[in-house]
């Protein structure tokens, strides 16, 4: 039978339109957790490729591609790729609660990263279904949907409350009438939650870069550290260095990240157990370097005790 151009016509229609109903899972993103070790991120997907980074346990990546034993990934806006073996998923489901520094509730994202959406938020005390547990970012389910939620807020116990461990200090800005910015997240780029006068107290919860965390007017943000004068009672007295010292988690968690630079930003050396012991070399203002297991790097003052 000869076939017209009108049916040929819609021979085309139909196959574009089948086509466009197929989903293209080679473009969606996923996120995958660094299981095993220290897993390198290779330029090619080879053994012989060159190495652009390594990354530790725990360390979250955005899967872009998979390709047999090899998977292209975005991670701390490098690219490249890593073997699949040693990305997960799945893990052993446990459960966790809801214990912010405030009292409001804790951001569900989309993603592993103050950058993702949120989802909805839940109060102190939620109990929460943890499905992979990452070195900052847990992957949960709770209330019938998933996303991921900050590791920092989610502990063993059911009570709610304050994070212990936090220190108090005074704005205090150069000039009388000048007020100190509130920020979102920790850069001057970020959105202005509030704007505070000199004196104004505030209960510092962590420290990012040139900002301290804080707690301020029922509101939780960023300021510089420099407009902040930290107040006597809120320095802990330390013996002189060095020292030995206990890991601790106020937070509740079994683990405190070791890193390489003072920061929450910089890279995890490896997440100890609570209960490791530490010696430590030097006292800063919030992190301390020290040594585990003759390895160098940095622990905040908030996750150890002396030993006596």
């Amino acid at each position: 039978m000869q076939k017209t151009h009108s049916y040929k016509r819609c021979l085309r229609a139909a196959a574009f339109t089948l086509a466009m109903a197929i989903p293209m899972s080679g473009l969606a993103e996923s996120y995958k957790m660094v299981t095993g070790g220290r897993l390198n991120l290779r330029q090619n997907p080879s053994l012989d490729a060159k190495v652009i980074h390594q990354y530790p346990t725990g360390t979250w990546m955005t899967v872009l591609s998979e390709d047999g034993e090899w998977s292209k990934v975005e991670v701390g806006g490098s690219t490249g790729y890593v073997m699949s073996k040693y990305l997960t998923e799945t893990g052993a489901v446990s459960t966790l609660y809801v214990r912010t520094n405030t009292g409001r509730g804790l951001n569900l994202r989309d993603m592993p990263s103050l950058e993702g959406s949120i989802i909805t938020s839940f109060k102190p005390g939620t109990a929460v279904d943890v499905l992979v547990r990452g070195a900052n970012w847990h992957k949960v389910s709770v209330g019938g949907q998933t996303g991921y939620m900050d590791a920092r807020y989610l502990t063993s116990s059911p009570s709610s409350g304050s994070v212990s461990g936090s220190k108090t200090g005074t704005v205090k800005n150069p000039g009388a009438n000048q007020v100190l910015l509130l920020r979102e997240t920790a850069s001057t780029d970020a959105r202005v939650l509030g704007y505070f006068g000199n004196g104004t107290q505030v209960t510092i919860t962590g420290e990012e870069g040139d900002f301290y965390k804080v707690s301020v007017g029922g509101k939780t943000g960023f300021m510089m550290k420099k407009f902040i004068q930290l107040n006597a009672s809120s320095s802990s007295q330390l013996p002189a260095v060095p020292f030995t010292a206990e890991l601790i988690n106020p937070n509740g968690n079994s683990i405190v990240n070791f890193r390489t630079a003072p920061g929450l930003s910089s890279p995890i050396i490896k997440a100890h157990k609570v209960g490791t012991t530490v010696k430590i070399l030097e006292v800063g203002e919030t992190w301390c370097k020290a040594e585990i297991d003759g390895v160098t790097g940095y622990v905040s003052k908030y996750f150890f005790k002396t030993v006596k």
